[in-house]
């Protein structure tokens, strides 16, 4: 076997183990965000769910998450913009599949190969190579924990709104963390109450923000309900 079938049959075990932490953890996440929504509800009392409801959603979210995470990624949003006039964009949110899981192997196995091949043409001796292989490594620790941390808030987001369906609830608030680093299509949405089927959708990188109930406030406070995520913004405002 070649060192370079050796390294894609470690990487491949990478991303199985990767995988499997993955699952593992949407699963804890959805049945902790689970039992937090049962709790809201029931102080509401707003539902009827006891363990049946936290399983139901635990069940649904791991059921997709491990279909989506087999094939090597995760169903991600991002944001969409759509040139309106001159200088301005209509700001939406869409989710697609990103097979994350299986660009970042391939890209490891490259720089893996490409440090080994520079460290041959210098001569570098082999022991040196490997230390800085060590290193290589270290660093695919610390991305492994970024992707592990950004797709626990995914998971979250995914947990609260199927909570809220199973529920019944027809309404939520759009959040933000409220300081300099919110993006200025979040904070234009910051506090509008929207459909529940028309909220946007949460899970952008990076992305702070939350979607919470609003039935009370708007059948019984009369607040208003937006009825579109879509916010126009200028050009200039847009993340590269």
């Amino acid at each position: 076997m070649s060192e370079e079938e050796d390294i894609i049959k470690v990487f491949n075990a990478w991303a199985t183990g990767v995988s499997a932490a993955l699952t593992a953890q949407a699963e804890e996440i959805a049945r902790l965000t689970a039992g937090t929504i049962l709790d809201d509800m029931d102080r509401m009392k707003r539902t009827k769910y006891t363990k049946a409801f936290v399983d139901g959603v635990t069940d649904d979210i791991t059921k997709d998450y491990k279909k989506y995470i087999k094939k090597g990624g995760s169903i991600c949003v991002e944001p969409k913009y759509t040139k309106i006039a001159p200088g301005r964009v209509r700001a939406t949110t869409e989710a697609r599949f990103v097979p994350w899981l299986n660009d970042f192997k391939e890209e490891q196995v490259k720089s893996v190969l490409d440090l080994m091949a520079e460290g041959q043409k210098a001569g570098v001796y082999p022991l040196d190579v490997a230390e800085q292989l060590e290193g290589y490594f270290d660093g695919t620790k610390h991305r492994a924990v970024t992707a592990a941390r950004t797709e626990a808030q995914k998971i979250r987001t995914t947990a609260r709104m199927e909570g809220y369906r199973k529920s019944n609830i027809r309404y939520v608030q759009y959040i933000t963390a409220g300081d300099e680093k919110v993006r200025p299509e979040h904070a234009m949405r910051d506090g509008k109450i929207y459909p529940l089927n028309k909220a946007p959708l949460l899970g952008e990188y990076n992305c702070r923000c939350i979607l919470t109930e609003a039935d009370f406030a708007v059948e019984e406070l009369g607040l208003p309900v937006t009825e579109s995520e879509a916010e126009n913004i200028d050009i200039s405002e847009v993340e590269e």
